[in-house]
């Protein structure tokens, strides 16, 4: 039963990363396509806290935060719309003990701390006007992004005598909210806290011959598909740079 469940996950996850890869082939083709006629491209990078959110932490935010980086790309569409996409390394760690959880198994400590990487296209709306041309007041809005994700990390197999691990990519839902700041002409800082919804719950075992169950902590014997689901967010700093100039064609009422 296990392993045709752990089939099924795999066949699912393959079918998810497969639409991912042509959303981003799509995403990035329609930006170099109109890359001399549209606003910016802007690279950057990000720097940051990860933590983890399931069974071992239900809902303290950043409890046992590590540290978070990658590279950012955004490929602005107007004033109130880009999409960006991002890589993201991070760690992830989590501790039974701390929690004073009574077990089953009686007073057994469990922690973990793993390695991940994230990539993630997502697109971002401006509550307010945002870097446009012609209108110089318009140098910071507060944002929320939406979007579509994958993450990479090392699964340990938990059937009995396999000791086997293997990298797996599985499909995550990215969502959060910051706010954009126009340092000048060509720099921009912002700050973003968001999630990762994934669809797995195994990301708090690592490890063989574990002294719990971290799927079923609680010994209830049934993990619920929906709420027992891993988590994990990113909250830090991004600093972009615009690559290349825009082109006006007119100021649509505004003074320059």
């Amino acid at each position: 039963m296990q392993s045709n469940s752990i089939v099924n996950t795999y066949r699912i996850n393959k079918a998810f990363l497969n639409v991912f890869i042509c959303i981003c082939v799509l995403v990035l083709q329609t930006g170099f396509s109109r890359l001399y006629s549209q606003d910016r491209i802007e690279i950057g990078g990000f720097v940051g806290a990860s933590y983890y959110l399931g069974d071992l932490n239900p809902s303290k935010q950043f409890n046992n935060s590590s540290l978070a980086f990658g590279g950012v790309g955004r490929y602005v569409i107007d004033d109130r719309y880009a999409v960006k996409g991002s890589l993201t390394m991070a760690n992830l760690k989590g501790s039974y003990h701390e929690n004073d959880i009574v077990f089953p198994e009686g007073d057994v400590y469990y922690s973990f701390d793993r390695s991940i990487g994230d990539a993630a296209i997502q697109l971002e709306f401006n509550f307010l006007s945002y870097d446009h041309w012609f209108d110089k007041n318009s140098n910071w809005t507060p944002y929320v992004s939406v979007g579509l994700g994958t993450t990479a990390y090392k699964r340990f197999s938990t059937e009995p005598k396999n000791y086997s691990a293997e990298t797996v990519f599985i499909l995550s839902l990215p969502f959060g909210a910051g706010l954009k700041y126009k340092l000048n002409n060509r720099f921009r800082v912002g700050l973003e806290w968001s999630f990762r919804k994934t669809f797995v719950d195994d990301l708090d075992v690592v490890g063989h011959n574990l002294p719990i169950n971290p799927n079923d902590p609680y010994g209830f014997g049934s993990n619920n598909g929906v709420h027992n689901n891993d988590w994990y967010s990113f909250a830090g700093v991004m600093v972009t740079y615009s690559m290349f100039k825009r082109k006006g064609q007119c100021n649509g009422g505004f003074k320059r």
